[in-house]
């Protein structure tokens, strides 16, 4: 009888550390290397998806498992399209991680995870032009930190009441919480079931005193409508590339991309030359150029425009209205527009440049 239960206590004691170590596999601690600004967790696997907070550059971090993504090329630690998805659901660059481990990719998750994990139920966004507003709050006063363009497909973890929205599927008070932890009203949203309550509902803040709002603000246009941009955000024989080319014809009317305020109007070219002449290849510079501050720290800026632009900074401009016209001033070798989206701005600069490509499409606007 000793000698079985000896036998059992050392077979126990044997395959519990095994246990342990398989559980393990599961998630994994790390940390965070951003010495010189926070890091920016997201939605999703990319710059451009909505950040929801920040991490220290020391913190912890508990990782599930990878998806591929952007790739960021300034990470302290390697240059890398993978994304790791933390225990929250929420994701940040590996780039920026120092980790023992290799991390499994999200899409060999066990099922037994994938049974643990709460229910959701899928929607589709039907919110006709305009692309559906992203909030940290179900209210419309709510911090906007993205949104969906109609026909997106969204999970739909679990409902809260907020303030009543009249949409075009519904009238309702309920609200959707995202994976990410971020609310878009019932009221945009066709689904088969109705997702179960949320356990802590976030209360919605008071309603902002009405109130005129400014002339296209919160929407996105094409800076050049009618004219397609060619991929070349970062190319791998123009690293230092951090925008699009929108090829145009000389005079064409550049068009604010979003609501804002003129930040700067500026001839950036080489001494020697002059921004109110065509460039060339040899030539280096913007040429004339207008950067733009947008809501949510987005900033824009628009390149080798023909004269100075048409508006001043501290102006404010709405969407879609006209601040300057297509030239080829600056380094360029033909008429075009040189596009850049930055987040997190200000400051502009190549950590904090994002494709526009993909950018506009998320935010209802496509080029071209």
């Amino acid at each position: 009888m000793r000698r079985t239960a000896l036998f059992l206590a050392v077979l126990i004691g044997g395959l519990l550390p095994a246990m342990d170590a398989q559980a393990a596999q599961a998630t994994q601690t790390a940390i965070v290397v951003s010495p010189k600004r926070p890091l920016n967790v997201r939605a999703g696997s990319a710059v451009w998806t909505p950040q929801l907070r920040t991490l220290a550059h020391g913190s912890s971090v508990t990782i599930v498992c990878q998806v591929r993504g952007q790739r960021i090329d300034q990470g302290t630690v390697r240059v890398t399209d993978q994304w790791d998805r933390l225990g929250d659901g929420t994701y940040v660059s590996d780039a920026w991680i120092q980790r023992s481990q290799e991390v499994p990719p999200c899409e060999t998750a066990t099922a037994a995870a994938a049974a643990a994990a709460p229910a959701s139920i899928a929607g589709t966004v039907a919110s006709g032009g305009t692309a559906l507003k992203a909030r940290t709050a179900p209210a419309h006063g709510a911090t906007l930190v993205g949104a969906f363009p109609n026909g997106s497909t969204l999970t739909l973890a679990c409902q809260v009441r907020g303030e009543t929205i009249a949409g075009s599927v519904r009238t309702t008070p309920m609200w959707n919480r995202l994976p990410s932890g971020t609310y878009v009203s019932d009221a945009y949203v066709r689904r088969g079931a109705t997702p179960p309550p949320c356990a802590a509902a976030a209360p919605a803040p008071p309603a902002a005193p009405p109130a005129a709002p400014a002339a296209g603000a919160g929407r996105w246009v094409s800076p050049l409508p009618g004219f397609t941009a060619r991929p070349g955000f970062r190319t791998p024989n123009n690293p230092k590339h951090i925008g699009v080319d929108i090829m145009s014809f000389t005079g064409t009317p550049i068009r604010a991309a979003s609501a804002g305020t003129v930040v700067e109007v500026v001839c950036n070219i080489e001494a020697g030359h002059s921004c109110d002449k065509p460039g060339s290849a040899s030539v280096g510079g913007c040429g004339w150029y207008v950067k733009l501050q947008h809501a949510g720290g987005v900033a824009t800026l628009y390149c080798h425009m023909v004269r100075r632009a048409i508006v001043q900074p501290g102006q404010k401009v709405a969407a879609g209205q006209v601040i300057g016209y297509v030239g080829s001033s600056g380094n360029s070798s033909a008429p075009h527009l040189h596009f850049e989206v930055h987040l997190n701005a200000p400051p502009t600069g190549p950590y904090n440049a994002v494709d526009p490509l993909p950018f506009m499409r998320a935010h209802g606007a496509p080029i071209g």
